[in-house]
């Protein structure tokens, strides 16, 4: 019987990525989204998945979706680390409870793995040493890297207590195709969509706070690596293990896309973490996950996406 796998918050950035992935691989895809959901990040491959509309705050909605599925993924969320900390309460009802519920369910339906994207940028806090690797403290400063934390030991505790076997995948930051530009995450697509319009370019602080970008293909691609991976590590960063600051990125844009655009800088952000670059041997030890695109690369390929989709 052909293995199935069904994705909770599939029809986003990250998860219509990992639907293309898992359907190259052989996996039946169901992708789980919110009622009146886009499809446009999907459309390309509705004829070859299961598209399931429903509530992700309702057991019932839950239940039926996972009914007769081999595997799970779970990237729902409903709020960013930007504004987060605004309305902690929202984020522990609409993220932690209802991840515990799928918790439950998954156990009940004899779920044979869960896979959960969690936020390496976030969880970490910030680092006391670089790269940032897998034992590394962790310490939060938004909310979002707070539940994405707890997420993480409630998995834990399912998998001591109810035997729900897991994996989870610790994401730098990702950027490609599909990747909405009107969101608070993403400053790639952020920035290319207002060098596409001819705006200037709002930077917070003084454009020196690193990151570490990987291209979206490659990180789908680690769904499935973790999907079959035997050993018994439970986590991974999932990164290029490469730092990149806005200032750098900026001159990509230059140098690279020959893009033109003006910079306005605005004061810096309490919650911004100075550097995050997470260590990815882990992945390449175990998954024998390492990225096959190259920054630049995928940047190309995002731009071209955005040229060619007014």
């Amino acid at each position: 019987m052909k293995e199935s796998c069904i994705i909770f918050g599939g029809a986003g950035f990250i998860g219509s990525h990992i639907a293309e992935d898992l359907l190259k691989n052989g996996i039946k895809v169901t992708v789980f989204d919110k009622l009146n959901a886009s499809k446009r990040n999907v459309e390309h491959i509705l004829d070859e998945i299961e598209f399931i509309e429903g509530d992700f705050n309702n057991v019932v909605d839950i239940s039926k979706a996972l009914k007769g599925k081999t595997y799970a993924v779970h990237l729902v969320s409903s709020t960013v680390p930007a504004t987060s900390n605004q309305n902690t309460f929202y984020d522990v009802e609409s993220n932690l409870i209802s991840s515990l519920h799928l918790f439950e369910k998954c156990v009940e339906y004899k779920i044979k793995r869960l896979i959960f994207i969690s936020s390496g940028g976030t969880v970490y806090g910030n680092p006391v040493k670089l790269p940032i690797n897998e034992k590394h403290p962790t310490e939060p400063t938004s909310s979002y890297g707070i539940i994405k934390l707890t997420i993480e030991k409630y998995l834990y505790l399912y998998s001591v207590l109810r035997g729900l076997d897991y994996k989870i995948l610790r994401f730098a930051n990702p950027f490609g195709e599909r990747q909405n530009p009107f969101l608070t995450q993403g400053l790639i697509a952020h920035l290319l969509y207002k060098i596409k319009n001819g705006e200037t370019l709002e930077v917070w602080g003084d454009g020196k706070v690193v990151r570490d970008y990987f291209y979206i293909k490659d990180g789908a691609r680690s769904v499935y690596r973790a999907i079959k991976d035997n050993s018994s590590n439970r986590i991974y960063n999932i990164s290029s293990s490469k730092g990149l600051s806005i200032n750098q990125i900026l001159e990509r844009f230059r140098k690279v896309l020959k893009l033109e655009f003006d910079v306005k800088y605005l004061p810096g952000r309490k919650f911004d973490v100075k550097a995050n670059i997470l260590d990815n041997k882990l992945a390449a030890k175990h998954l024998k996950w390492i990225p096959e695109y190259n920054f630049n690369e995928g940047l190309i390929n995002t731009w071209r996406f955005f040229l060619d989709n007014e």
